[in-house]
């Protein structure tokens, strides 16, 4: 007599395990959009809550004003996510912004030609972005410390070049009109200012998603060992979008001049901040907590639209500042909560490790 084992009978409709995986699989891919969609529901938080806090705030007049009011913000916020997505950080880019405004009313109000004014203007800003990348690359200081040394000399710059800080104001009959253009002008009803800004963004979001050159500085910006063992010039990457960071903001800087019909020190230092927390709150759109440009314009509205509401409901001053700190506080800590639990980066990791020494050989 023989004994055969009797074998077990599955059923293939109904295989073991087969509800756990599904279910762990919709967890994951949840867990993986959540945190991408922080910002959008937020945006849409603010626009569904003033809307019914105030009649006037959905108005296509307001909208555009809110556009034009946050056109210099999206510049200099542009600048900054190139620094940041070459793994640095530059607080030094509201005296670029000052320094390139100053340069331009000074020759503006000693008679130059506007083209002479918005040169040096872009070159005083370019300076700025050249010792910030001469002390991170070439002293090896690291980016925190080296741009809020910078941040600090600007400013005294600033103080010493007008007598103390006393401000710079054209008259508008020799203004030139391609300057007053670059600040006031418009074009089909639309502020020229958003136009350009617009056109600046589009440019930078290309060279960085769409370039080799973008392409490089993203890997050296988040591998840099593996950056450098494959070749990169990871050095020269690093100069290259400080120097592009300063230029833009320069940019900026010269056109605020243009629209102001002046200069007033340490005007560019109201733009920090908020494109610190622009560019971070946009790096919760990307998997892999990358900073980018379309990201960052949304945060640019986050805080354009949320300032606006505020002002139209009549909310004091003094409340404005507690409540955009609440608004970006909870985008960055859920930001940070659902990237953990995701097990993706966080989208502003690399924030922490700017005031270690940068460890890099000279190429």
């Amino acid at each position: 007599m023989t004994l055969t084992q009797q074998q077990p009978v599955r059923n293939p409709r109904k295989a073991p395990g087969s509800q756990p995986q599904t279910n762990d699989g919709a967890a994951a891919r949840a867990s993986h959009v959540l945190p991408r969609l922080i910002a959008p529901v937020a945006l849409a938080g603010i626009l569904l809550t003033f809307s019914l806090l105030s009649p006037n705030f959905l108005v296509p007049g307001n909208l555009l004003s809110v556009l034009s009011q946050m056109a210099i913000l999206a510049l200099v916020a542009v600048g900054l996510t190139v620094v940041v997505r070459a793994g640095g950080i530059d607080l030094s880019i509201g005296v670029a912004l000052d320094l390139a405004a100053l340069g331009a009313a000074a020759l503006i109000a000693d008679g130059y030609r506007a083209w002479v004014a918005i040169a040096v203007g872009l070159l005083f800003g370019l300076l700025v972005g050249a010792v910030n990348a001469a002390l991170i690359v070439g002293l090896k200081i690291p980016p925190f410390l080296a741009t809020l040394s910078v941040w600090f000399i600007g400013t005294s710059v600033q103080q010493l070049l007008t007598g103390g800080g006393a401000p710079i104001y054209l008259s508008t009959p020799r203004v030139p009109i391609e300057f007053a253009l670059l600040g006031r002008g418009y074009v089909l009803d639309l502020d020229g200012v958003v136009l350009t800004a617009a056109i600046v963004a589009v440019v930078v979001a290309v060279l960085l998603g769409l370039t080799r050159w973008g392409r490089a500085v993203t890997v050296a910006g988040e591998q840099p060992t593996a950056a450098r063992i494959s070749g990169l010039r990871v050095n020269r990457l690093s100069v290259s979008a400080y120097l592009l960071c300063s230029l833009v903001a320069a940019f900026a800087g010269v056109i605020l001049a243009a629209r102001t019909n002046g200069f007033v020190p340490g005007s560019g230092q109201a733009y920090l901040m908020d494109a610190i927390g622009a560019v971070f709150i946009g790096a919760t759109l990307s998997r892999f907590g990358r900073v980018s440009v379309p990201g960052t314009l949304v945060g640019v509205l986050i805080f354009g639209l949320l300032s606006n509401g505020m002002n139209l409901i009549g909310l004091s001053f003094f409340w404005q500042g507690l409540g955009r700190g609440i608004v970006l506080l909870a985008i960055l800590l859920l930001g940070v909560l659902l990237a953990r639990n995701s097990g993706r980066p966080g989208p502003f990791g690399r924030l922490f490790t700017l005031t270690a020494a940068p460890r890099q050989k000279a190429d």
